[in-house]
């Protein structure tokens, strides 16, 4: 009985160190402050297709 204690305990012991591991993990995963801007020039050859593309929509 002793024993099925100690793997019962053992088996806590992982299962909350794996659960720790995983919320520190995705937590400095999301603090990232990275700011990504695409930015979409329109040249003056393809205005007319944007103005076409609006007529028949």
């Amino acid at each position: 009985m002793k024993n099925l204690h100690k793997i019962i305990a053992l088996f806590v012991f992982i299962f909350i160190t794996g659960i720790l591991a995983t919320v520190i993990t995705v937590n400095t995963s999301l603090n990232k402050s990275e700011i990504t801007t695409e930015t979409v020039e329109i040249k003056k050859d393809t205005l007319y297709l944007l103005k076409a593309e609006k007529e028949t929509v």
